[in-house]
């Protein structure tokens, strides 16, 4: 038994020293670590939300809330969606400004209303419609550039970032109509802020 709280109590110094030289302290766990907000990319006119940074600050998880305006959607829609970005490579530059060159990520998007369903109704043939009408996957591939700043004495960050994306309805549709759509049919073009809290 001694030997067991040994090994725990030296795994504890351990990970603390770790933190010690050079991991960036974390703040507990539930308190995001940036806030955002995006225009367009198919989950709604203008979506912002919290979200999560991976230690090492390669990828990020973000919970959004997106408005479409009736004038642009022909009626006034709400979604909320669930979107992961994994960003490789920081390349820094002078003056604490950086850019991350390439970007990859998914997301799943659910709109709310009664007209969007998760499963199709009954009166409908089974296997008539393979999709829910409430709930959207979707992917995307991008870019940002930012800048590390001190602001109360506390380092923040302030990015932009750009994403090219497209959803699970728009690859079936050009996957079936190759001769009608081109790629640029069904892209969309999405642009955001991130604050960061460093």
């Amino acid at each position: 038994m001694k030997n067991y709280l040994l090994a725990f109590l030296l795994l504890l110094s351990l990970h603390g020293a770790a933190q010690d030289v050079g991991l960036r302290p974390r703040r507990k766990w539930f308190l995001p670590d940036h806030l955002k907000l995006q225009f367009a990319g198919n989950i709604g006119f203008l979506s912002g939300g919290p979200g999560f940074v991976s230690r090492n600050q390669t990828l990020e998880t973000d919970v959004l809330l997106g408005f479409l305006p009736q004038k642009f959607g022909g009626d006034a829609l709400v979604t909320s969606t669930l979107k992961t970005t994994y960003s490789p490579w920081r390349i820094g530059l002078k003056n604490n400004y950086y850019i991350r060159p390439f970007s990859i990520g998914a997301y799943l998007s659910y709109t709310f209303g009664p007209q969007f369903d998760t499963k199709w109704p009954s009166y409908y043939p089974a296997g008539y419609y393979w999709w829910a009408t409430a709930i959207r996957p979707g992917a995307y591939i991008g870019g940002k550039a930012g800048r590390n700043v001190v602001l109360n004495n506390r380092r923040r960050s302030l990015e932009f970032y750009y994403e090219v994306g497209t959803y699970d309805l728009m690859i079936v549709s050009y996957v079936q109509n190759k001769a009608f759509l081109k790629l640029n049919d069904i892209v969309s073009l999405s642009l955001g802020l991130k604050f960061g809290f460093d």
